[in-house]
């Protein structure tokens, strides 16, 4: 019966959610439609001081942790006017007045910077690290269908995943905060962790590996599985949602 409530959860979940996305969409004016001039160029944006990434609207952006500042458009040249790149109280906003690409060869930020605090993924864009992104505390949140994937070594990493969009990581912390919702997944299997603390609801879904301890809350669906048996286990689920090992 479980079983039963879980896959109906999640088909209900992803008729709404593409429901949503298609009226998102056909409400979206024309005007932000492009087509690409298979021109690929490069433009180095003159910009520092931040420690926080957003990037949206379908663009790719890279990320590589260095000791200095550098963000890099590399796109198709009729691309690079529309992609807005500004920095407001620490954050780095990339932006582009396109929504829709067809034959694009290229829209993707290149962005270095030394201190890594926080990176969020929205409206179908893509961010991915370069090497791997060292802190004490960080960031990831992905949503509206975007996708991050991201090497990461940290005391603390808090994730967060929600309306159909996908985050996976890999690497080391003493602690991590995993939560999902609204059809999203986050898959942490490669990512090792001494603690983890793990929320999942609405037909998402969450794949850990924790060391000593987890935490795992799972509702309306939703499921978290563990690819490791910790010391110390603590699990509940409720409204067809489900823990267990993978």
């Amino acid at each position: 019966m479980t079983k039963l409530v879980f896959h109906i959860t999640k088909i209900v979940i992803a008729t709404v959610l593409a429901v949503l996305f298609g009226s998102c969409h056909s409400n979206i004016g024309l005007g932000n439609n492009i087509t690409g001039s298979g021109n690929v160029t490069k433009e180095v944006r003159n910009l520092s001081g931040f420690n926080k990434v957003t990037v949206s609207d379908g663009l790719d952006c890279e990320i590589q942790q260095s000791d200095k500042f550098a963000v890099i458009v590399e796109a198709d040249d009729n691309l690079h006017e529309g992609i807005t790149t500004t920095v407001e109280n620490g954050v780095l906003k990339i932006d582009s007045e396109y929504n829709r690409y067809k034959n694009v060869n290229s829209k993707k930020i290149i962005v270095q910077m030394p201190v890594i605090v926080s990176l969020e993924s929205n409206g179908g864009s893509t961010l991915k690290s370069l090497n791997t992104l060292k802190g004490d505390a960080i960031k990831i949140k992905s949503s509206s269908g975007s996708e991050i994937n991201v090497d990461i070594e940290s005391d603390t990493i808090t994730c967060e995943s929600t309306s159909g969009s996908e985050l996976n990581l890999k690497g080391k912390a003493l602690k991590a905060y995993a939560h999902s919702s609204s059809g999203s997944s986050i898959k942490a299997g490669n990512l090792m962790a001494n603690e983890i603390d793990a929320q999942s609801t609405s037909g998402s879904s969450i794949t850990v590996a924790p060391i000593v301890l987890l935490d795992a809350k799972a509702s309306s669906g939703s499921s978290i599985n563990y690819t490791k048996v910790p010391q110390q286990l603590r699990k509940e689920s409720t409204s067809g949602g489900s823990v267990s090992e993978k």
